[in-house]
């Protein structure tokens, strides 16, 4: 009966409400009861009950001024964390909210395995109920930019690799710039980056394209999941000329943000949801 019923459209079900409304009936005498009893057993505070000592009562409302003032500050934490994770969501690219599964903001409950190792690999908490759809090579993002890849999933922690990890291997990426015009061609280079163990990457382009200081370097590697084409994943800090190869120069490249230093960081799950 009840598979049935849940296949029938909720708008013929309206009578359900007074059934169970009948229902409900022989249950209200216990209710009852047991709300006399709780009554009973926790009396409401009476005037009579407080304390006849001036100084007793003045103490009584501080504390109870205070212990409302905190339940209203917590309130207002919480309703502050949840205005900024609508506003990481809103910063989102569009392609982001158009992935099959939704985002996963995740509060970076971080724990380096060396502080002293800017690039190394960190630990994230993890949501169980976003357990299953959460995958090694996800993305990790803060608005726009790439900040790293899941390196591993346990039972309560998640792995975080950062861009700059010497075992993220060979990145495929293209150099745009930083402000479209007409004077400059909107794809400056197409790029291989590489780590160089510390806070940086780096990676070799022709003399003549034109890169510069500032200019943007966006994912385009096909072994990356493809919702992540396009992301940012660092800005030219400085390009010099090289010696060995006077035709090419190499490009210093910086992360604009570093999973460390926030305080969340949004996963583009590619797993399935295993609860819906």
């Amino acid at each position: 009966m009840t598979i049935f019923l849940s296949l029938i459209p909720a708008s013929w079900l309206g009578w359900t409400s007074d059934l169970a409304a009948l229902v409900r009936i022989p249950v209200t005498p216990i209710s009852h009861i047991g709300i006399m009893f709780t009554s009973w057993v926790r009396p409401s505070l009476e005037p009579s009950d407080l304390p006849s000592d001036e100084k007793e009562r003045n103490e009584l409302a501080i504390a109870e001024r205070d212990h409302y003032r905190q339940m209203y500050h917590a309130q207002m934490l919480r309703a502050t964390e949840l205005a900024d994770q609508l506003r990481e969501l809103q910063s989102l690219p569009e392609t982001a909210l158009r992935n099959p599964q939704p985002p996963i903001i995740i509060q970076v409950d971080v724990t380096g395995n060396r502080p002293s190792d800017v690039s190394g690999t960190i630990e994230l908490k993890l949501i169980r109920e976003a357990s299953s759809r959460i995958r090694v090579g996800d993305i990790a993002i803060v608005g726009r930019d790439i900040v790293g890849r899941i390196s591993s999933v346990g039972m309560t922690r998640i792995g975080l690799m950062p861009t700059t990890n010497k075992e993220m291997g060979l990145t495929r990426a293209a150099i745009v710039p930083a402000h479209p015009s007409n004077t400059r061609s909107p794809l400056l280079a197409e790029v291989i980056l590489q780590s160089n163990g510390e806070a940086q990457m780096f990676a070799e382009v022709v003399a003549t394209s034109g890169v510069k200081k500032g200019d943007l370097v966006q994912l385009d590697d096909s072994s990356w999941p493809e919702i992540g084409a396009g992301l940012t994943l660092g800005v030219v800090e400085d390009v010099m000329p090289l010696d060995e190869a006077p035709l090419r120069q190499r490009v210093i490249i910086a992360p604009r943000r570093i999973a460390r230093n926030v305080s969340r960081v949004v996963v583009l799950g590619t797993g399935e949801d295993k609860t819906e």
